[in-house]
């Protein structure tokens, strides 16, 4: 069977020479930034994908291209990068300002020699006109692979030679975004990958388990928690046609205040389960429920990986519980996963832990593109 291209367009949006790299500096010192001899194509590609009901739809990514000046033919590995939550579209990796040039987690792992895609998601980018279907297993992996497969044939279009290895790395919803690409990859798209490795961070793969804890147990309130709390539950009631009322799932002045805007979530500085109705609490441990059959259509625990794997998270995190790599790892053990590793990292909250899982994440790289 003849493979339809996805791949719609491409074009170069800036080119950093080395002398721009080397002036751009991290505001963070554990993360050891040295652009080498490197220089960077930074091209913007726009492909096909499909919607969570089968609509096709054109979506938008970026994609990196290094190369070295002492080796300038020398082939790299392509490095799938799922983005963590972005709140506004200037976040996703088409939002950047590449005009002013900035260091990124994607060019960190260009001047380490990775030729980066970086898929925007549907909501941002090209398709920011639609809502973004927040911690949806499908759209994303969907997205994340169509990207990938669009990824190729812009490198085979532009002649650029690489090692046809393929990694996947992404942290918190990015985490949960490349743990659903790659499970997509391997049910469908065996022959048309090569999956040299993949390293997720604190992502909510346990999704059944990570709704009893947040509406059973006392979480942190305020700030971006709550926010993403609230986003997901409205998010499965729009894509799952569940089509409740917000005072079915969030209690007064709650939901009044959520009905407004959900900008309002980050200032309820209650733990979420206090937020929530005796009935969603209810419902969500109810497994004949609808809304629990949503969180298990998302659940990335039951299946087996072969592909080399590390569920990197921090013990301490307070916005997405370490029990979502536990019981990942646990899970998908028991099922074979054979090379399945957690590393588990015993302090750290959420945000900053970004910042270590990048430096583990491109460690290991290296050693398995070896």
């Amino acid at each position: 069977m003849v493979k339809k291209p996805v791949l719609i367009s491409s074009n170069q949006i800036v080119f950093y020479n080395n002398s721009i790299l080397r002036l751009l500096t991290t505001t963070n010192d554990s993360l050891v930034y040295q652009p080498a001899d490197y220089e960077v194509s930074i091209n913007r590609i726009t492909y096909q994908t499909t919607l969570d009901d089968g609509t096709p739809i054109t979506a938008s990514g970026i994609v990196y291209v290094p190369s070295q000046l002492a080796s300038p033919q020398k082939a790299y590995p392509l490095l799938s990068f799922q983005h963590p939550t972005a709140y506004t579209d200037a976040e996703a990796p088409s939002g950047n300002n590449f005009a002013s040039p900035n260091f990124t987690y994607p060019l960190y792992f260009a001047t380490h020699g990775y030729i980066v895609a970086c898929p925007d998601y549907i909501g941002y980018g090209l398709t920011d006109k639609l809502p973004h279907n927040y911690e949806h297993r499908q759209t994303l992996a969907q997205a994340t692979v169509d990207m990938l497969l669009a990824a190729k044939e812009f490198l085979d279009k532009k002649d650029v030679t690489w090692t046809k290895k393929v990694f996947l790395t992404g942290y918190s919803e990015g985490g949960f975004a490349t743990l659903s690409a790659q499970k997509l990859l391997e049910d469908a798209h065996i022959d048309d990958i090569e999956l040299a490795g993949s390293s997720c961070g604190a992502g909510p793969y346990a999704m059944p388990a990570f709704f009893d804890y947040l509406t059973q147990k006392t979480t942190v309130g305020g700030g971006v928690a709550n926010y993403i709390y609230i986003w997901e539950t409205l998010s499965y009631d729009r894509i799952y046609g569940l089509k409740k009322p917000i005072n079915y799932y969030f209690r007064s002045p709650y939901a009044e205040q959520i009905a407004l805007s959900l900008d309002n979530a980050r200032s309820i500085t209650t733990s979420f389960d206090k937020i929530c109705t005796d009935e969603f609490r209810a419902d969500v441990l109810n497994p004949s429920s609808s809304f629990r059959q949503a969180l298990s259509d998302n659940d990335l625990t039951n299946w087996s990986t072969q592909t080399p794997t590390q569920l990197i998270h921090s013990e301490q995190d307070e916005i997405i519980p370490f029990l979502n790599s536990q019981q990942a790892y646990t899970a998908m053990r028991q099922r074979g996963s054979s090379r399945l590793s957690l590393v588990a990292l015993k302090t750290g909250f959420h945000v900053p832990t970004e910042i270590v899982f990048m430096s583990r994440s491109l460690s290991w790289f290296d050693q398995l593109k070896k």
